[in-house]
């Protein structure tokens, strides 16, 4: 028992280490990490792509963008890899149901 409380104290005490890192060049660099990503959304909107091409690469933005502000600002990079597959996991399989999904309701809708 003993053992066990000495491993959750270590596991506390280099969880703290990690986010005293953490410091304004850190914030700045993930905003602009951001900016770019932005930017790139708007210059894709702006250069008028297929359609299809344009959501596709939207939705990937849009996923990245989310995974650098969860990773990131809510300090997900910080935690152990079970933690990330228990939030990678649903996501990925909802990812799969909706790809599966949206060409059924095109295709009963009549817009496919």
């Amino acid at each position: 028992m003993v053992h066990q409380h000495e491993a959750e104290l270590n596991v506390h005490e280099g969880h703290g280490e990690h986010h005293g890192h953490v410091d304004g060049k850190f914030y700045f660099k993930t905003w602009l990490w951001l900016l770019i990503i932005t930017a790139v959304e708007v210059g894709l909107v702006a250069a008028n792509p297929p359609r299809n091409l344009l959501i596709v690469a939207l939705l990937v933005l849009t996923v990245l963008k989310a995974g650098i502000i969860v990773a990131n600002f809510m300090h997900v990079r910080f935690e152990r890899l079970n933690m990330l597959y228990v939030v990678i996991t649903p996501f990925i399989l909802v990812l799969v149901l909706f790809v599966g999904l949206v060409s059924d309701f095109a295709r009963a809708l009549g817009l496919r």
